[in-house]
């Protein structure tokens, strides 16, 4: 998705350009003074990190619950370099590249030879983009915010939830925590996605997802999601049943031009 608007913020933290104030003017935000910080953040995050190579690992835990009790299917860890391909697809835009690089079988022992191409649950990048980056500036519209009370005194916390009214657009719902200074994403608690089969049919076979998202530094002022925890209940193909995880996400690299 392309992001000129914000990607001018970006190019400040280069020195490349300075932002013009016109044309922040053209977007204005309709959401609390915070939250707006907070998506210009998001949005220059998910900008950046678009154009860097980084690795992820998770682990997962996928198993079905008879009579309360639960019965594991799959322990599996796996480890994935991501990072932008090196041409526009026929849509002109950059697709992401995921290479599996490390992975285990369903008893969670390592494989001797691993499959580049194979899928894993960190395929599904578009699900994964919303759940991490759900306050995009072109999607806070289509959401209701309320504060609540913090348990941190250092933090703002806002509960946001999609408008009833909204169903073609994929969305989150749950607690961002924010630095109440720069509007910068400390934790997002998701509680829900919603609108999953705007994305394609097998992400609409997500029938339920929950996450704590931790987000560090990244370039001095960006926020990336460097560990998550969660679970769910999936009806996709090979990823049946519920599951739990343990994720990160880290060692980035700029590697395609940014302007």
């Amino acid at each position: 998705m392309t992001r000129y608007v914000f990607a001018l913020v970006l190019l400040t933290l280069f020195g490349v350009a300075a932002f013009p104030p016109a044309i922040s003017a053209q977007t204005p935000c309709a959401a609390p003074e915070l939250i707006c910080k907070a998506a210009v953040n998001q949005d220059r995050s998910l900008y950046v990190r678009d154009h860097c190579r980084y690795e992820q690992k998770i682990y997962v835990e996928r198993f079905k619950l008879t009579n309360g009790a639960e019965k594991m299917e799959e322990v599996r860890e796996t480890g994935v370099l991501v990072q932008p391909a090196n041409a526009p697809d026929k849509t002109g835009n950059t697709p992401v590249d995921v290479r599996v690089m490390s992975d285990t079988d369903k008893k969670g022992n390592p494989k001797g030879k691993v499959n580049a191409d194979d899928k894993t649950l960190l395929s599904f990048g578009a699900v994964w983009d919303l759940a991490f980056f759900p306050l995009l500036p072109e999607k806070l519209k289509n959401y209701n915010f309320q504060e609540v009370v913090a348990e941190r005194k250092t933090e703002k916390w806002y509960r946001f939830a999609p408008k009833p009214e909204v169903t073609d657009q994929p969305l989150a719902s749950g607690v961002v925590m924010l630095d109440p200074q720069t509007g910068e994403v400390m934790t997002i608690k998701i509680e829900g996605l919603h609108n999953l089969d705007v994305l394609d049919k097998n992400a609409g076979k997500l029938k339920s997802f929950y996450a704590t998202i931790d987000y560090s530094q990244f370039q001095g002022a960006l926020r990336s999601p460097t560990l998550a925890s969660g679970g769910g209940v999936s009806d996709i193909p090979r990823f049946g049943g519920s599951f739990r995880f343990k994720f990160q996400e880290g060692k980035y690299v700029i590697v395609s031009k940014i302007d």
